[in-house]
């Protein structure tokens, strides 16, 4: 079973490289769309009243698993990263993201 997995994930991995190697372009972002979202979610659910802004919240919330999730597969400590990003984005008009590359926070 273990051989199976292990199998499995080198087949993906190499399927991963195949499609990168033939198409090189990137999408940037780095959560950074996502962020951007989940705040103002985050604020439309502390401006409505009742169990609405608690669905409202968890959305907000969901969204911001994206951008940790991109931090994790790049083997970053996302709970560093996701701090910084959500101190970048109380700023007006962040466009910062996760630099999976640099290992940081980047809006290049």
């Amino acid at each position: 079973h273990v051989l199976d997995e292990a199998e499995r994930s080198l087949h993906d991995a190499l399927c991963v490289l195949s499609q990168t190697v033939n198409d090189t372009r990137v999408i940037f972002g780095g959560g950074w769309p996502e962020m951007v979202m989940s705040k103002e979610v985050d604020e439309l659910a502390r401006r409505t009243p009742g169990k609405k802004s608690h669905a409202i919240d968890a959305f907000s919330r969901a969204l911001q698993a994206i951008p940790t999730i991109i931090a994790d597969n790049a083997g970053l400590d996302s709970a560093e990263l996701i701090s910084q990003l959500r101190a970048e984005h109380h700023k007006e008009n962040s466009t910062v993201g996760i630099d999976v590359i640099s290992g940081g926070v980047s809006s290049s």
